[in-house]
């Protein structure tokens, strides 16, 4: 599948020109897009996100966030497997950073770092 590629939510242009993307970098960019949009926060696919309540309150942990993070990544029908998702939880800010190791439908491996910065306050 090939798609704009995205900076911060944004569309990137390089160059004057809308940039593409494709191959493992759209699966990743997809999966991260995933994770950041929250459990039945979108309309047309309910059942699409990352629930947000396993990484909020005081049974948080980082295996609550990794399962999380895994659940969500399950419902990509690209994914044939999560391979490695290793967390950084830091309570204090409530911020989150995973790095994900997973193979795609097409056998590929596919690395992305996702980070959750929703829990700072302004």
């Amino acid at each position: 599948m090939r798609t704009w590629a995205l900076h911060e939510g944004d569309i990137r242009i390089t160059d004057g020109d809308i940039a593409w993307i494709d191959g493992r970098e759209e699966l990743a960019q997809a999966v991260c897009i995933r994770l950041s949009t929250r459990l039945g926060e979108y309309f047309l696919a309910p059942d699409m996100g990352l629930d947000h309540e396993r990484l909020v309150g005081k049974q948080v942990s980082e295996d609550s966030i990794r399962e999380a993070i895994m659940r969500c990544i399950a419902d990509e029908p690209r994914v044939q497997s999560v391979e490695e998702v290793t967390v950084e939880w830091d309570a204090h800010s409530r911020t989150v950073q995973a790095h994900v190791l997973m193979t795609s439908a097409d056998g590929e491996e596919v690395e992305l770092v996702y980070a959750d910065r929703s829990g700072i306050e302004a």
